[in-house]
């Protein structure tokens, strides 16, 4: 944000002071917005006719106003913010912290089999043994829908010639071993099966392009190939403080990530897991703005009055 202070009846001190204010208030957010708000003001003020010392204390009295307005917006501008955890303030400048340890922070990379997932399994040499063609899965009482065969409560899957077979808590490439040896035994002979979760998905919600749920298609999927998926960020977006939501609901472990530094992207902890959310919070002048939005309206028509105010005090000189 740039003011032209050449355009304004300002003393030297109060150009230092405005200054000043602009590179604490703004460059330090990162931010580009326009200057029309406080440029407004001072361009009202400094069409009244008025002494040097008069112009002076109403230079001195906007500052004032223009810095408390913004000081106590960003003291409010968490308030529209989702995920807020005690030790946020605490964030060291770093590319990738654990904010909250949560319980699942050791959970291995690798995709596992649990309970009410969909798995979609293939026998690449003979794709009818396991999908099944004419209803055959029926005579084997698989449980195969439309999105492939689902886990029940006791980690078990029905699958055709085999019957029953236990993948629940098992890793997706351990489950794939185990289907090989098992059909090998009984009837191929050199089977390769191929087993795929198909119900594997993250959230990603905030200042994205594209909000909403992404499935995981495969066992390592990067935080950066969900976001370029989703289009990247708005520009509202805090690159800085990228939040990931991670493992058991009541206690989960929240990650925040530094995208704006390269280092973030080697983590391994960036490789998504199924159930992430993955938050994008706005930079906080953004929120403090639009918590402002609703006040907005009626300084546009008090400074309309005022404007006319001076026009006619001008005039009637």
């Amino acid at each position: 944000m740039t003011i032209t202070l050449s355009n304004y009846k300002l003393t030297d001190q109060q150009k230092t002071r405005i200054t000043i204010f602009q590179t604490i208030c703004f460059k330090k957010n990162d931010i580009s917005i326009p200057n029309q708000f406080i440029s407004c003001i001072l361009a009202v003020y400094s069409g009244i006719s008025a002494s040097a010392t008069s112009m002076s204390l109403k230079i001195d009295a906007i500052i004032g106003i223009v810095c408390s307005v913004l000081f106590f917006s960003s003291c409010a501008s968490r308030k529209n913010v989702l995920f807020n955890t005690p030790n946020d303030k605490n964030i060291p400048n770093v590319p990738v912290y654990v904010i909250e340890k949560g319980r699942d922070s050791l959970a291995s990379k690798e995709q596992i089999i649990q309970p009410g997932d969909m798995l979609f399994i293939r026998n690449l040499q003979d794709d009818d043994l396991i999908n099944g063609l004419n209803g055959s899965n029926s005579s084997y009482g698989s449980q195969q829908t439309q999105y492939g065969y689902r886990v029940e409560n006791d980690s078990s899957v029905v699958l055709p010639v085999v019957g029953k077979v236990k993948l629940g808590g098992v890793k997706r490439t351990e489950a794939e071993q185990q289907l090989n040896k098992l059909y090998q035994s009984i009837l191929l002979k050199s089977p390769i099966i191929t087993l795929t979760i198909t119900n594997l998905k993250v959230s990603l919600l905030g200042e994205f392009s594209k909000q909403g749920n992404y499935n995981l298609n495969k066992d390592q999927i990067h935080l950066v190939d969900i976001i370029s998926e989703a289009g990247g960020f708005t520009n509202r977006a805090n690159k800085r403080e990228i939040k990931i939501i991670r493992g058991d609901r009541a206690h989960p472990q929240v990650i925040s990530v530094n995208l704006e530094d390269i280092r973030s992207v080697a983590n391994p902890l960036l490789y998504l897991q199924n159930n992430d959310i993955i938050y994008a919070k706005p930079k906080s002048i953004f929120n403090a703005l639009d918590q402002l939005n609703p006040a907005t309206s009626f300084l546009g028509i008090g400074l309309t009055l005022v404007n006319s105010f001076i026009l006619i005090y001008t005039l009637s000189k």
